[in-house]
């Protein structure tokens, strides 16, 4: 049996600015569900909307880097195969345009400590890799070739210093709509000896940096990630927009929102109405 999808969303979506130039980063849970948000940016404006349809927003402003991540947060996390296979359907435009711009799903792993990203749309210049680390191979899924990249990478946390692992898939020619395969990438990676591990979030990821001085947005006319269970059994889990409510455990990332760890932070909480469509 199909069992119904139910998205939910909220008035609107959180919006953070600054003109101090200074890091910026806000982040947030829907109250009873699984989804978060967060915005990073060092600059002036990074901002997230959503309207009532459903679709979402995302708008940088004369940023060195801002990162927008919106998405699942998984409360209980198991290895990727205890669950059923991950898919993400998304659609969106973009106006202006950030000289290194990145568009896909990223999502963050436990046991081992790892941040994953699968790229469908770029506008960064081919000839500069270093981000990406090491290529291990490649490989064949929903209508293209996708390079597979490995990093590791040292980041000091206080007085002591942490590495994880970062493992890339970018598509070679980018688009701007389509299905992602995702637990084919999961699958990909630990063939090429990456472990994937426990799945502790997936989400959407808008990322652009070196934009001073210019302006770009993404609109996405929907972005849904789903888990199918079997070949007659779809569970959606697709939710709508974020709110900030009071969080004691939050998550930290660097201005390239890269994962560092989890610290101990207060988030105002905000109560406004949760709807269903």
């Amino acid at each position: 049996m199909m069992s119904l999808a139910t998205a939910v969303y909220a008035d609107r979506c959180p919006v953070e600015r600054s003109f101090s130039h200074t890091d910026v980063m806000t982040m947030g849970m829907i109250d009873s569900t699984d989804y978060r948000y967060d915005i990073m940016f060092k600059g002036d404006t990074a901002t997230l909307n959503c309207d009532d349809d459903g679709g979402y927003k995302v708008y940088f402003e004369n940023v060195d880097t801002a990162v927008v991540h919106f998405g699942l947060l998984f409360p209980h996390a198991k290895d990727f195969n205890e669950y059923g296979n991950f898919a993400a359907d998304f659609e969106f435009s973009v106006s202006g345009g950030a000289p290194y711009f990145l568009v896909g799903v990223q999502g963050y792993t436990s046991e081992p400590h790892a941040e994953f990203s699968i790229v469908d749309y770029w506008t960064y210049d081919n000839a500069d890799t270093s981000t990406f680390g090491t290529k291990l191979g490649e490989f064949t899924v929903d209508g293209d070739t996708y390079d597979i990249w490995h990093n590791t990478v040292n980041v000091q946390v206080l007085t002591s210093s942490a590495s994880y692992e970062q493992y890339f898939s970018i598509r070679r020619n980018k688009r701007k709509s389509g299905h992602i395969d995702i637990t084919a990438h999961f699958k990909k990676w630990e063939e090429l000896g990456l472990k994937v591990g426990k799945i502790d979030e997936i989400l959407a990821l808008v990322e652009g940096s070196k934009a001073k001085n210019t302006s770009s947005s993404v609109y996405f006319k929907y972005f849904d990630i789903t888990e199918t269970a079997g070949s007659t059994d779809t569970t959606a889990i697709s939710r709508r927009a974020s709110l900030p409510l009071l969080k004691s455990d939050a998550r930290v990332f660097d201005m390239q929102g890269r994962y560092l760890g989890t610290s101990e932070k207060k988030i105002s909480p905000a109560i406004r109405t949760v709807k269903k469509r």
